[in-house]
């Protein structure tokens, strides 16, 4: 885990002299092609471990002492359908998911319905639960955090946020934060689209998913009955019935709306 700076007990001036260093380190001339680069690199990777190592590399390219970078569902309050990759304290995410944060957590909660980086100091903090989150993220380091939503768009369920933190209070309310914001723009949305496309790909293969299974879920997308599919594809009203319940068991879910869920999830449809 990358390491950053510290500020020494009892010395005044050390924290505004560690916060420069964020400043020293975006005014590198090479510090957005670096990241980049590395962003860059993130769609070829073969597994997660891989992914993982580069989004560690880019995490420490960017400045930052630790992160969590954390893709969830929207409107969806269940654990399951969250997926974490952290560069911090193991703990931390045990402690996280054990509490039942994730229905609580405000930084998320920003993300799902936003776009833009920000502060996480500049969000309200509405009540006693909100509270226990940010002091959890505060304990495992992020006493100064930036977070950076991902989305792919309004017809997408998948939600992704990259938390770049810091044990340095105020460390990210800098100068450097317009260009840090950008170059972290690049990295949450790559690893945005990599976790889009290997959860697309495990669907496909594991239900062997065809070009006709998608037209049905996209029909019931649009909230149309059987017997108007049937009408449309000039087949029996059974016979749609018939190929929902087989794709139902293909896809391991117990009803129509869950099935439209989970593709709308790996980016298969379109809301």
């Amino acid at each position: 885990m990358p390491s950053g700076p510290s500020s020494p007990d009892g010395d005044e001036d050390a924290a505004p002299a560690a916060r420069d260093l964020l400043l020293v380190r975006v005014s590198d001339g090479h510090y957005a092609a670096r990241v980049a680069d590395i962003a860059a690199r993130i769609a070829g990777a073969a597994d997660q471990a891989e992914v993982h190592a580069l989004f560690r590399e880019g995490v420490a390219a960017l400045g930052a002492e630790r992160a969590a970078f954390v893709s969830f569902v929207r409107d969806d309050a269940t654990t399951s359908a969250c997926r974490f990759m952290i560069d911090c304290d193991p703990a931390w995410g045990r402690l996280y998911l054990e509490g039942g944060h994730f229905a609580h957590d405000p930084w998320l909660a920003y993300a799902a319905h936003n776009s833009e980086p920000v502060l996480a100091s500049t969000l309200t903090v509405l009540d006693a639960e909100q509270r226990k989150v940010i002091a959890l993220a505060e304990h495992a380091g992020f006493v100064s955090a930036v977070l950076v939503p991902a989305h792919s768009g309004a017809g997408h369920a998948r939600i992704s946020s990259l938390c770049l933190g810091s044990a340095i209070p105020d460390y990210f309310d800098s100068p450097a934060l317009p260009t840090l914001r950008v170059s972290a723009r690049m990295l949450a949305m790559e690893l945005h689209d990599w976790w889009l496309a290997r959860l697309r790909r495990n669907l496909i293969v594991k239900a062997r998913l065809s070009h006709d299974d998608l037209i049905l879920l996209q029909h019931q997308v649009q909230g149309h009955s059987s017997k108007r599919i049937a009408a449309e594809l000039q087949v029996s009203k059974s016979s749609i019935n018939s190929r929902f319940q087989r794709m139902n068991a293909k896809l391991g879910v117990p009803n129509r709306r869950m099935a439209v869920k989970l593709a709308i999830e790996c980016g298969l449809i379109l809301r």
